[in-house]
């Protein structure tokens, strides 16, 4: 009896606790629907009499804080055009404003794999993910349920919902519990940070407190503000002693002060004071997220992060190539005007390393430092804090350029149908004036005749014109920065650093025999990143396979012998290895078989992972081959119209082959891609930690000890230095903004699904059966590509098939919002998506805490043949060895590059890289792998031709189609850098100096020929002492010879170039 009684009365506890929670959020509703703000017709506070909101200060915070030019507006400057354009928006706004409320206690409950009978049902649904555009699609700004089959990760909140002993941790911190107990409402607050000097506080107070928002804290930094608001009704104040001055040092204080908040259990709704509250934001936030922010994007694209192609026209002319293997994420600032922070661990740890960075960076902007934080995965031995996130709705916690160039130009956004719930005055310096003009647009009194959108308008000139541009259309006419400047940097100050240690390594070098070359360090004590996450792992090793049984009513058949099939084969491995190795192989494509065979040969017998590693494939030649090596465990799955049978002499043998229970119909039987992510989603299930990674991918050591272990996901990145691979502050110039033109947010290069290491967490289990459903939705009952199965996932590209697909949060619009994809590339696109991708709306996102792998350690083929392979150091082998090499940029010659990888660093043949280009469709121009297709002109085939060109005349420009193009179009730029011009007479203009340029002739010119022919698209070009022969080919809008490949003869080092408009 006493074990039913605790349970009961632990129930009884928590439905009170709830019953009393939804009383005060209905309390909050009421109050918010009541209050004087919210209502039509009504200004807040009449408190002259003179019809004017909050007149009282005029005098002392508003009108003072104007620029003169700004002042003059109202009478001087001209009407914007009747004739501007409106923003067509879809509304479907409820006038309602009683929100639905997600309730962070009973919200987030995580992923219970192992007894969740639910998520193996949704495990088997196609999913398709359609990411929330409000600009297209707008429904209001209350919470949005989670989209079927998404959930949030667990917070780990610091106070748990049941302890009544809250706040938490007041030893030290007296005065500040004291004010939560009597201020805060469901463990959240409102607070501002700010001394007696920041313009319009008293306005801004007097606006919250008639919102009826009682949970509001003013963190004073002076004793001046402290004493006013001792004896104010409706705001608590918390004195922070410290010498702050000027807005960056104040902004500097912030997050330590946030912190002591958090580590107290309290929720922070962190604000700037120049955000126009129009309403009480409580109700509208989802609580699901460690931080939600919002956003200085003005469209989804921007607001909510979108992919772009990286096109590096050096690593192969044909589309098939790898060229346009790499997406980076694009992402505009998150705004710190205005943030929610949860009580969390994961907050205070991002909280504790801001609040060391703004005390030890003197140059670091706050908002910049914390966006870097929140975007970018962890790095050697740089911790990110893992905090998760979400935008907040751009319509509705509003920035000012979206409220002054989309807002206002939208009828059907207009009050009567939307009241945003506050505005942050960011983008234009006349703050105070646009916070008066919205104030007066939402509440003003209809007496005084002016209510209408002209309030907006009114002195509106900067920064107010309908036109707003997507990113895209605004960098159209800069991808010679954009794209070409980032495909041939090199910047490894962080990664060569990070090979011997990082900052934490006394030893910045030692050779690859160091213990220390590649080893995962720890944060130096003191960095502000000492702390790392708890997992949450889904529980011991063995739990999943225990209880499969128990979920023959959750798991169709074939699943469920797929299920079985893996299980039985997870007993054949050592259950004690760091992690497990999955790798899949399509039977049906040489390529892969004779790639498969290489690492098992060079990598997994030579390295002595047979026993850590699982295969799946479609044909039983494979697991024979793989027997062969010493690796036992081989689940095998044939394609549909395959006869087992047939297939091999032994199939009958082993009853574990899942072959032998799966239907024929069975999805699982259409894609070796599809079937990898579901056979990881049950190894991961079944807590074992996993590597999954592609029959191409080169082992040079084993990588178990070379991983850290303070992440969900560990990934191998696309990029190939410190800016690519981890991330930066990218700016986006927007002209029509002017004095705020210039747009700060996030670019990286995603990561490549071709080398993945997972922990057994929740997150990880989610992540991978998200990415199987997603790939079930895309490749619908129909396969991709003629044979058994599709071999999209082991770097076969040429003869895939593709599909449409519209890429996540791009405009129709913009050309590049729809693009065809094989199975590879939606498997990377995908992966990126689920990694990268904030939770917006009803999106949310699975939440793994994330690792970047260290670029050199762990590398893709870009990084070795363009790069790593000339680097006056690190090219020797004795210096630095990389333990994995990804092919993905090389697809079509990833076996014969891998195999000279291999000689080079395992057999220490010297020459064995030197033959190669660094772009596909050369060959091995030693004459071991030549290439069939042809490339143009080339340094080493034309050597002859080269050494005596004779620079252009003014009749062969005539006569060359080259030659008219330059003349047209005279400016270039030459890696992102300009000036670059093909002048008249051969002249060569370059930044460094001037130089000549020439055609060249074809090789099937005889020397001496009378009208000697030449090449249609090269041309050879020398200065500073070197030759380059430059490949030219249309753009990526079909401009024919807008780019070049520049090859030095030298060295081979690549350059890409481009008509600069």
């Amino acid at each position: 009896m006493r074990s039913v009684t605790k349970p009961v009365l632990a129930g009884v506890a928590f439905g009170l606790f709830l019953a009393a929670l939804r009383g005060h959020w209905d309390d909050l509703s009421r109050k918010h629907e009541s209050n004087p703000f919210h209502r039509d017709g009504q200004s807040v506070r009449d408190v002259a009499g003179d019809g004017h909101f909050l007149a009282e200060h005029d005098s002392t915070g508003w009108e003072t804080k104007l620029f003169s030019y700004e002042k003059k507006a109202d009478a001087t400057r001209a009407k914007e055009s009747k004739d501007a354009l409106f923003h067509d928006v879809d509304v479907d706004v409820s006038v309602d404003d009683d929100a639905t409320q997600i309730d962070f206690i009973t919200g987030n409950t995580g992923v219970a794999v192992d007894e969740n009978s639910a998520f193996f049902a949704d495990l088997e649904n196609p999913l398709q993910i359609t990411y929330p555009d409000p600009f297209k699609r707008f429904t209001g700004c209350d919470p949005e349920p989670a989209m079927a089959g998404l959930r949030p990760r667990k917070l780990d909140l610091i106070a748990k919902p049941d302890d009544r002993n809250w706040p938490k941790n007041c030893e030290g911190h007296a005065e500040l519990c004291a004010i939560l107990r009597k201020t805060a409402i469901n463990r959240e607050v409102l607070a501002a940070v700010a001394n007696s000097g920041a313009p319009g506080i008293f306005e801004f107070i007097d606006g919250i407190v008639s919102l009826g928002i009682e949970n509001f804290v003013i963190i004073a930094l002076d004793d001046a503000l402290h004493d006013k608001l001792k004896n104010r009704k409706g705001v608590a104040s918390y004195r922070v002693k410290n010498d702050a001055q000027g807005s960056h040092k104040v902004s500097a204080q912030k997050f330590g002060i946030v912190k002591q908040f958090v580590d107290r259990g309290c929720s922070v709704l962190l604000t700037d004071t120049d955000v126009a509250y129009l309403r009480n934001p409580f109700p509208f936030l989802y609580r699901d997220s460690d931080v939600e922010s919002m956003s200085d994007g003005w469209d989804a694209s921007s607001a909510f992060g979108f992919f772009e192609t990286v096109d590096d026209a050096s690593l192969g002319r044909s589309l098939n190539s790898g060229r346009k293997h790499a997406l980076s994420f694009r992402v505009a600032a998150l705004n710190s005007g205005m943030w929610l922070v949860m009580a969390t661990q994961a907050s205070s740890r991002l909280m504790t390393t801001m609040a060391h960075r703004m005390a030890t960076e003197q140059n670091l902007w706050d908002q910049a430092g914390y966006n870097l934080e929140l975007w970018f995965a962890s790095r050697d031995d740089v911790r990110v804090s893992g905090a998760t996130v979400r935008v907040l709705h751009p319509l509705c916690f509003v920035n000012s350029k979206v409220m002054f160039r989309f807002i206002r130009h939208a009828p059907n956004l207009r009050k009567e149908k939307h009241t945003p719930i506050a505005m942050h005055s960011n983008y234009h310096t006349d703050k105070a004036f646009k916070m008066k003009r919205v104030y007066a647009y939402y509440n003003g009194d209809k007496s005084n005749g002016v209510t209408g959108i002209e309030e907006l308008a009114k002195g509106c000139v900067v920064g107010c014109d309908s036109n707003l541009k997507t990113v895209a259309r605004l960098e159209k006419d800069a991808k010679a920065n954009v794209n070409d400047a980032i495909v041939g940097s090199k910047k490894w100050t962080e990664g060569s650093g990070g090979v011997w240690g990082g900052k934490q390594s006394s030893q910045k070098a030692g050779g690859t025999d160091s213990p220390q070359h590649c080893a995962p360090v720890e944060p130096l004590n003191g960095s502000g990143r000492s702390a790392k996450y708890e997992p949450h792992r889904v529980g011991r090793k063995g739990i999943f396979c225990e209880k499969l049984e128990t979920q023959t009513e959750s798991l169709s058949e074939d699943f469920f012998f797929l299920a079985s099939a893996v299980c039985a084969k997870l007993n054949k491995l050592n259950p004690n290895s760091a992690e497990l190795i999955l790798v899949t192989v399509d039977g049906h494509c040489a390529r892969s078989v004779t790639a498969f065979t290489s690492l098992l040969e060079h990598g997994i017998r030579r390295l002595g992972l047979s026993e850590k590693t699982l295969v799946v494939t479609n044909a039983f030649a494979v697991k024979k081959l793989a027997r062969d090596f010493g690796v036992a465990a081989t689940v095998v799955v044939t394609g549909r119209d395959t006869d087992a049978d047939k297939d091999a002499t032994d199939a009958s043998k082993d009853n574990t082959d899942a072959s032998k229970g799966i239907p024929r119909t069975s999805p699982l039987r259409t894609s070796i891609t599809l079937l990898k992510w579901y056979v990881a989603t049950f190894m991961l299930s079944d807590g074992y930690d996993l590597l999954v990674t592609d029959p191409t991918t080169v082992l040079l050591k084993d990588p178990s000890g070379f991983f850290f272990k303070d992440a969900d996901v560990q990934t191998l990145s696309s990029g190939w230095d410190d800016t690519t691979s981890y991330g930066y502050d990218h700016v986006v110039d927007d002209p029509a903004m002017d004095w705020s033109r210039y747009c700060h947010g996030g670019r990286v290069v995603a990561s490549d699904v071709a080398f993945v290491r997972f922990a057994a967490t929740a997150e990880s289990v989610t992540f991978a059966s998200l990415l199987a459903r997603r790939l079930r939705w895309f490749l619908g009952e129909e396969k991709l590509v003629s044979g058994e199965m599709d071999s999209g996932g082991n770097g076969t590209t040429v003869g895939s098939a593709t599909k449409p697909h519209s890429m996540a949060n791009l405009d129709p619009a913009d050309a590049s919002s729809k693009k065809n994809l094989t199975e590879k590339q939606f498997e990377q696109l995908a992966f990126n998506e689920l990694l990268y991708l904030p939770s917006q709306g009803g999106y949310v996102a699975p939440g793994v805490v994330k690792r970047t792998l260290n670029y050199l350690c762990f590398a893709n083929s870009k990084t070795v043949f363009r790069f790593l392979r000339k680097d006056g150091k690190l090219k020797d082998r004795k210096e630095h060895t990389p333990v994995a090499v990804s092919f993905s940029f090389h697809p079509n010659e990833a076996v014969a590059r891998g195999s000279s990888l291999r000689r080079f660093y395992v057999k220490a043949e010297q020459q064995a890289l030197s033959g190669w280009s660094d772009g596909e469709g050369r060959g091995d121009q030693k004459g071991e792998n030549q290439a069939k297709q042809a490339f143009g002109a080339s340094c080493a085939g034309d050597s002859e031709q080269l050494r005596d060109a004779k620079k252009a005349e003014p009749h062969e420009e005539d006569a060359h189609q080259l030659g008219r193009h330059f003349r047209v179009h005279r400016d270039w730029s030459w890696g992102g850098v300009t000036p670059f011009a093909f002048n008249a007479n051969g002249e060569l203009k370059t930044p460094w100096g001037g130089g000549t340029w020439g055609f060249i002739e074809s090789k099937e010119t005889e020397k001496g020929e009378k009208g000697a022919t030449f090449y249609a698209a090269a041309i050879w070009a020398r200065f500073v002492g070197a030759t380059h022969v430059l490949n030219f080919e249309p753009s990526e809008f079909d401009e024919p010879n807008f780019i070049f490949v520049s090859e030095r003869c030298a060295d081979g080092d690549m350059v890409v170039g481009r008509v600069v408009q």
